[in-house]
C-alpha cells in the first residue's frame, strides 16, 4: 500500500480505518442557509443495498430516540463546522451497540429524499431553491415533526436472480399503481427503450403509512398494481422482502441481501418474462 501511494501521490503516508461489520446505514437530511441556520429533518435508514448501492430506503430510521438525537446533532455540527450551504445529507454507519461513524456528505438532493418529504410534509426541492435565491430556511428545528413511516423502493431494470445484472430492452407494457399514500417518481413509458449504458432505475415507488405495518401493507398493494412487460425488474424480489420476518420487524443491516439468499427463490411472473 505504501509503495502504491508513493508512486501515485508522491507520498507513502497511509492511514487505517476500522472495518465495521454489518452496520446500519443511517443518514440525516439537513438544510443550511447563508445566515448560519442549519436544521435537520430526521433520519433515513438505507441499509438494504446491493453492491453498496441502495435498494430500499425508509424514514424514520427506526433507531431509538436518544441515538437519533445524538446522530442528528452530529450532522448539524458537521454542517456548521464546514459552513455548509443548501440541502445535503450526512451519512453514518451505526453498529448494533449504538456506536456510529461518519461516512460522507452528499452535497445534493438524494434519490431517497421522498421518504423525508412524506413524513415531514416539507418540500425539500422547494427549500433548496429558496436557499439558493438567498432566502433563509423557512422553519425552525422545533417546527420539524416526523409523522408516520415512509418507504421507498427503487424499481430497477435488473435481474435479482442473476446478481442484479442490468436488464436492458424495450418496455412493451407499463402500468403503475396509485392512490392515497402512494407516490411515483419516474420517466418511463410504454415503448421506452432502456439503454445498457446508464442507471437501471425505472421509477421510485414511495408509500406512506401512519404505522410501519400500514406502510408495508400499502407497499405490497402498490407492487401488485405494477405491470411491466419487456424487461426483468426488482418487483418480484421486493415482494419477497415484504413477507420476510426480519424486514417486517425492522431487523436489517447492510448485509441483509447477502444473509437472506433465499429471497431470490421466486417464480418469475409471466408478464415479466414475455
Amino acid at each position: 500500500s505504501r509503495s502504491e501511494a508513493l508512486m501515485s501521490f508522491g507520498s507513502d503516508e497511509v492511514y487505517l480505518e476500522k472495518c465495521v461489520l454489518r452496520p446500519q446505514h443511517v443518514e440525516v437530511q439537513i438544510l443550511a442557509d447563508q445566515y448560519g441556520n442549519v436544521v435537520h429533518l430526521g433520519t433515513r435508514n438505507c441499509s438494504i443495498q446491493r453492491r453498496h448501492q441502495k435498494l430500499i430506503e425508509m424514514a424514520p430510521s427506526g433507531l431509538k430516540k436518544p441515538l437519533v438525537e445524538e446522530i442528528c446533532s452530529a450532522a448539524v455540527k458537521a454542517a456548521k463546522a464546514a459552513d455548509y450551504l443548501s440541502a445535503g445529507t450526512v451519512e453514518f454507519l451505526v453498529e448494533p451497540d449504538g456506536t456510529f461513524y461518519f461516512l460522507e456528505v452528499n452535497t445534493r438532493i438524494q434519490v431517497e429524499h421522498t421518504v423525508t418529504e412524506m413524513v415531514t410534509g416539507i418540500d425539500l426541492v422547494r427549500e433548496q431553491l429558496l436557499i439558493a435565491l438567498g432566502e433563509p430556511v423557512g422553519f425552525s428545528q422545533d417546527q420539524v415533526v416526523e409523522r408516520g413511516y415512509a418507504i421507498e423502493l427503487r424499481i430497477n431494470a435488473e435481474d435479482p436472480k442473476n446478481q442484479f445484472f442490468a436488464s436492458p430492452g424495450m418496455v412493451q407494457v407499463y402500468q403503475a399503481p396509485g392512490g392515497h399514500g402512494v407516490r411515483l417518481d419516474g420517466a418511463i413509458y410504454q415503448g421506452y427503450e432502456i439503454p445498457r449504458y446508464y442507471d437501471s432505475m425505472l421509477v421510485k415507488l414511495t408509500v406512506y403509512g401512519f404505522t410501519w405495518q400500514e406502510a408495508v401493507d400499502r407497499l405490497a398493494r402498490a407492487l401488485d398494481g405494477f405491470v411491466i412487460i419487456g424487461v426483468k425488474t426488482t418487483i418480484p424480489y421486493f415482494k419477497q422482502i415484504l413477507q420476510e420476518p426480519d424486514f417486517i420487524q425492522m431487523k436489517f443491516d447492510t448485509s441483509y441481501i447477502d444473509t437472506h439468499p433465499h429471497l431470490v427463490d421466486y417464480l418469475e411472473e409471466e408478464r415479466e418474462m414475455e
